[in-house]
């Protein structure tokens, strides 16, 4: 019986002792993630601050774990389909600034319901190009958002969820 505990022993130590060396290995090649979760609001940008040449840009404000603010301009729309008139696709850029000052670029593709007898809602896809300050290495960020826009005020509001890796 004492022999078998030995055995067990020995066993589990050289055991620990290799996966240390397969786990580490490992996560040193691996990318170091975080997610980015959290809320936005936007409001019409001015005119004079649009340069969309569809005539449609968004300023706002992002909270939870990408904090600051984000510029959006619409580069193209259209029809997303002839079945189910005023839902359109777009296409355009983002820019997020966080509180820190880092900026992040991405292509903004997505989807929105521009009836006014419906909801308004919308989903969009950032994909980040570029990044300056402290996220100027990441190596992929995406963020995938959701929410609706108010017909009458022109405000927009939803949530966002992704991640950002090193």
């Amino acid at each position: 019986m004492r022999k078998l505990s030995i055995l067990f022993v020995i066993a589990a130590m050289a055991g620990v002792f290799f996966s240390g060396f397969g786990s580490s290995r490992a996560t040193a090649d691996a990318p170091h993630c975080l997610p980015l979760v959290g809320s936005f609001d936007a409001v019409p940008a001015p005119a004079s601050e649009c340069s969309s040449p569809v005539g449609f840009c968004t300023r706002g404000n992002l909270t939870g774990t990408l904090r600051g603010t984000y510029a959006f301009t619409m580069d193209t729309t259209g029809p997303a389909d002839a079945r189910v008139p005023g839902v359109n696709n777009f296409t355009g850029t983002s820019v997020v600034t966080t509180r820190r000052g880092a900026t992040l670029t991405g292509i903004d593709t997505g989807t929105i319901d521009l009836d006014p007898t419906r909801f308004g809602s919308f989903v969009s896809l950032i994909t980040f190009q570029s990044g300056t300050g402290h996220l100027a290495s990441f190596s992929q960020a995406q963020i995938a958002l959701r929410g609706a826009l108010d017909f009458a005020s022109g405000q927009t509001e939803g949530n966002f969820r992704g991640r950002i890796c090193f």
